[in-house]
């Protein structure tokens, strides 16, 4: 009974039948609170920083495009290995045939797949990352801003990204994508 004589008492006060407009003090309690906080495991730390790096190279991806295959410096801080290889590929074909992007793909859901073992020094090395992405809002336009995207092209891919610390950054490292309905 008591417990609810607590919870009804500040609810209680602050209905008073007077006719003044000023609510009552309110003096805020210094009591600690018996909720206690758990750190977050090295899992799921590793698993949210993985998906963050993971948009943040959708981001470069799509700023080297809008750039039209020029700006490539922000690739080599958010991906390596194959992915980044593949991106700097990408890049000199836009910059060949004078194509660039415009608008930009929607992130519509990412989890983690997979976390890696802890390696020698306590850290997790590798997080598989799985995305949908809905690109419906982006294309490649040539120097007359005519699209070059062919019809029937998917607008909703699946896509897994293997997202490897390198250097205490995650960078997308591997990937493979398919249009899905997500």
């Amino acid at each position: 009974m008591s417990t609810i004589a607590v919870v009804l008492a500040p609810v209680l006060t602050s209905c008073d039948s007077s006719d003044s407009a000023t609510p009552p003090p309110f003096t805020p309690s210094t009591a600690p609170t018996s909720a206690s906080s758990t750190p977050p495991s090295p899992q799921s730390e590793a698993g949210a920083e993985a998906q963050a790096a993971y948009r943040r190279y959708l981001q470069a991806k799509m700023a080297t495009e809008a750039s039209g295959g020029v700006n490539t410096k922000p690739l080599s801080s958010v991906a390596t290995g194959v992915i980044l290889a593949s991106e700097l590929n990408q890049a000199t074909i836009f910059r060949a045939r004078k194509w660039h992007s415009v608008g930009q793909i929607d992130v519509v859901w990412t989890k983690v797949l997979k976390v890696g073992p802890t390696g020698p020094t306590g850290m997790i090395g590798e997080v598989t990352v799985q995305a949908c992405f809905d690109s419906s809002k982006v294309t490649a336009v040539d120097a007359n801003g005519k699209s070059v995207k062919k019809p029937g092209t998917p607008t909703r891919w699946l896509d897994e990204m293997r997202m490897r610390l390198e250097a205490g950054a995650w960078k997308a490292s591997y990937g493979l994508n398919k249009a899905a309905k997500c």
